[in-house]
């Protein structure tokens, strides 16, 4: 029996990939993340990929690793915090997945990514007063797109070992995300 692949979603600074990390050590799956896997198919950087080729011609990119990525059912996948705004790429992540919103509030996101901000595509031209509120107007253009494809949300703001935890116990529940040996694994 096959597994199918937890795809984290949310917005920068959520803790896709940390939790997707742990998730993926617990159940002893192959973790991929979506903008690690761009720069290593394509050896240039996202940040370098938005600059040569706007965001548009990055979502291009970015469409073609998520529809590649999402014919393998036994991942854990940390996506790109626009990765959704693309129908086709939900599309493809639900054929072999199961997508779940990490949920942070804005204030913490703006917290978390202040180092370290001028490497985002998306914020690297905001001074430290108007990051908050250009990922305001973020989340609000995302937050529908997040919420109709995900099947579950998570509290990300809390540790990312609890809310990995949570989701794998999550997962136990579904019943058909793992696979009868994973769910042996991760229960008492």
């Amino acid at each position: 029996m096959m597994s199918r692949s937890i795809c984290l979603t949310g917005m920068m600074g959520s803790g896709k990939s940390t939790v997707g990390r742990l998730v993926a050590d617990r159940l002893g799956r192959r973790i991929a993340d979506t903008d690690t896997e761009l720069c290593r198919w394509t050896g240039v950087q996202v940040s370098d990929l938005f600059a040569q080729h706007g965001e548009s011609g990055f979502r291009e990119l970015e469409r073609t690793v998520v529809v590649e990525l999402a014919r393998h059912d036994d991942l854990v996948i940390a996506l790109g915090g626009g990765t959704l705004l693309d129908d086709v790429n939900v599309d493809a992540l639900r054929t072999s997945g199961v997508v779940v919103l990490l949920d942070v509030p804005v204030e913490v996101l703006a917290e978390r990514l202040a180092p370290g901000a001028e490497t985002r595509p998306l914020l690297a031209d905001a001074t430290p007063d108007e990051r908050q509120d250009r990922l305001r107007s973020l989340f609000e253009q995302r937050r529908q797109r997040y919420e109709a494809a995900s099947v579950a949300r998570f509290d990300a703001a809390r540790p990312p070992g609890d809310v990995a935890e949570d989701i794998v116990q999550w997962a136990v529940s579904c019943g058909d995300v793992l696979t009868p040996s994973e769910h042996e694994q991760v229960t008492p």
